[in-house]
C-alpha cells in the first residue's frame, strides 16, 4: 500500500468515524428513563432505570454540571442519598474539565436539556475521531507497514461498540484517545533505533500524553507501565549519537529520567487531593466503599449453581459470564448492556447468536493470526510484540482483577488497549488472507456493515423501553 493512498484511507475513515458517531449520538434517548427489556428487578418484573440511553452517560454529565455550578471538583459520599446521580465523582477532572470549556463556549450549559447533550455528545465524537488517527499511527509506526495502520484503523472506526462510545458523554473516548496516541509514541520511540534524537522526542510526546491519559481516567495505569519500562531501556543504553561528549551524554540521560517521571508529576496534584479526602490517592477504596450493593461475583455464582447448567460454577462464571458476554460486547451491546442484536434479543436463552459468533471468529482469527505471525517472526518485532501484547495482557489482567469481585462483563474495560488489539487483528489478518485489499474489504463489510445495521435498528429498540407512565409503587 502507497502512503499517499493510507493517509487518504485515514482521512475517509476518521470523517467516517465522525459521522456514524454523530448519527448514534442523535439517535440515543438523553436523559430519557424507561424499563430495560432484558434485566429483571429482583422482584419478579423488569428493572427500572432513570436513563436508557449510553451507560453511566447521566453520572458522567451530572459532573460536567458540578463543575458549572459551583466551578469545583465533586467528591464521592459513600452512603449519600443522592449517590445513583453522582457515582462518577472520583473520576479525574480533564475531560470534564474539557467538557465544561466547550459548554460555557457554545453557552449550552443546562445540563437537562437535549441541546447540551448533543453538543457534549459532538464533542466526543471529534475526540474519538483523533483517536482513530491515533490507532493508525500505533499500527504504522510499530509494523513499519502502511496497510497495517490501515487496517487498525478501520477496526477502531468502524467498530460498532466504539462507535457507540464517541457518540456518548463519557470520559471514555478521550482515554482511548490519549491512550491510542501514547502506545504510537512510545513505538515510534522504541523502534526507531537510527536517531536518537527523533526517539526522545517521540518519548516526551508520550510521557504528556500518558500523564493527559492519567488525568482522565485511572486505568491509564496500565500504559504508564510500558512507558517507564521504556524510559529505563533508554537509560540502560546509548540513548544519544557516539559523537556525544560524556556531558552531552548525562544531559541525555538526565532529560529521559524525567520524561520517565513525566506523567505522575501531571497528575500528582489530583492524587494528592484523593490522598487527602479518601486516604487513597487512586480513590479505590472509597469507589468500593459506595458500590456494597452493585453487581458482584458471587452474586452470579449463586445463580449459576442454581440453574441447569452443568460443570463447575467458577468455570461457568468465566467463560460463560465473562468471556462470551465480553466477546459480544468487544463488537456492540447497546444501552445498558440492554440491546442485542441476536435471535433472541437478549444475552440468555439458546439463541444462536449466529451474527455474533461469526463477528467473534473473525476477530479471533486476526488475533491468533497476529500472534502466531510475532512468534515466528520475534526476533524482527521483538519491541512491536512486547509492547502489543504487554499492553494487552495489563488490561486483562487488571479486567479479571475487578470482575472477580464485580460482575462487569463488558468490553470497554479493554478498549483502553484498542490500539493494540487493532494492530494485533490488522497483523493477523493480512497474513491469514495473504492480501491487505481482501483483509480491509472484510472490516468495512462486516464492521461497518453491523454498524449501520444497529444504527437503523436502535431506535425502535429504545423507544421499546421509554417509559411512558410512572411506574407502579
Amino acid at each position: 500500500m502507497s502512503a499517499k493512498f493510507a493517509r487518504i484511507s485515514l482521512v475517509i475513515l476518521m470523517v467516517t468515524h465522525f459521522c456514524l458517531a454523530a448519527w448514534f449520538a442523535m439517535i440515543t434517548p438523553y436523559r430519557t428513563g424507561g424499563i430495560l427489556q432484558t434485566q429483571g428487578d429482583g422482584k419478579g418484573g423488569r428493572q427500572h432505570v432513570s436513563d436508557v440511553g449510553a451507560p453511566d452517560e447521566r453520572q458522567h454529565a451530572n459532573y460536567i454540571r458540578h463543575l458549572l455550578t459551583k466551578n469545583s471538583l465533586p467528591i464521592l459520599k459513600p452512603g449519600s442519598p443522592d449517590l445513583g446521580e453522582e457515582y462518577q465523582s472520583h473520576q479525574p477532572p480533564l475531560y470534564y474539565s474539557v467538557a465544561k470549556i466547550v459548554a460555557e463556549a457554545t453557552g449550552k450549559t443546562d445540563v437537562e436539556t437535549s441541546e447540551f447533550g448533543r453538543t457534549i455528545r459532538l464533542l466526543n465524537c471529534f475526540i474519538g475521531t483523533i483517536g482513530v488517527a491515533g490507532v493508525f499511527f500505533a499500527g504504522l509506526w510499530g509494523s513499519k507497514r502502511e496497510e497495517i495502520g490501515t487496517l487498525a484503523a478501520s477496526v477502531a472506526s468502524l467498530l460498532p461498540m466504539n462507535v457507540a462510545l464517541s457518540g456518548a458523554i463519557s470520559n471514555d473516548p478521550l482515554l482511548f484517545t490519549f491512550m491510542s496516541w501514547s502506545v504510537a509514541f512510545l513505538l515510534k520511540a522504541w523502534t526507531t533505533t537510527d536517531d536518537p534524537d527523533q526517539a526522545t522526542s517521540a518519548l516526551q510526546k508520550c510521557a504528556f500524553l500518558v500523564g493527559f491519559a492519567l488525568c482522565t481516567k485511572t486505568s491509564a495505569l496500565i500504559v504508564l507501565i510500558p512507558h517507564i519500562l521504556v524510559a529505563l531501556w533508554f537509560l540502560l543504553n546509548s540513548v544519544g549519537l557516539p559523537t556525544d561528549t560524556p556531558r552531552q551524554m548525562t544531559l541525555r540521560k538526565v532529560h529521559v529520567a524525567f520524561l520517565a517521571i513525566l506523567p505522575i508529576l501531571l497528575v500528582v496534584r489530583f492524587w494528592l487531593r484523593n490522598q487527602n479526602l479518601y486516604g487513597d490517592p487512586l480513590a479505590q477504596k472509597v469507589f468500593r466503599e459506595a458500590f456494597p450493593g452493585s453487581a458482584q461475583k458471587s452474586l452470579m455464582i449463586s445463580i449459576i449453581e442454581a440453574g441447569p447448567g452443568a460443570g463447575s460454577s467458577e468455570v461457568q462464571y468465566w467463560i460463560n459470564w465473562i468471556g462470551y458476554w465480553t466477546a459480544r460486547s468487544f463488537i456492540g451491546v447497546f444501552g445498558y448492556m440492554d440491546i442485542w442484536f441476536n435471535e433472541s434479543g437478549n444475552p440468555y436463552g439458546k439463541s444462536p447468536d449466529l451474527l455474533y459468533k461469526a463477528i467473534i471468529l473473525f476477530n479471533f482469527l486476526g488475533l491468533g493470526g497476529g500472534v502466531l505471525w510475532l512468534r515466528k517472526n520475534w526476533n524482527e518485532n521483538k519491541r512491536l510484540g512486547a509492547i502489543t501484547l504487554g499492553l494487552i495482557g495489563l488490561t486483562l489482567a487488571l479486567f479479571v482483577m475487578f470482575n472477580n469481585t464485580y460482575f462487569q462483563a463488558q468490553a470497554r474495560y479493554l478498549f483502553p488497549a484498542l490500539s493494540a488489539f487493532a494492530t494485533l487483528m490488522a497483523i493477523g489478518w493480512v497474513h491469514v488472507f495473504r492480501k491487505w485489499q481482501i483483509a480491509l474489504a472484510l472490516v468495512v463489510i462486516i464492521f461497518g456493515g453491523f454498524t449501520v445495521y444497529a444504527g437503523t435498528q436502535l431506535p425502535g429498540e429504545f423507544a421499546k423501553r421509554i417509559q411512558t407512565e410512572s411506574p407502579s409503587p
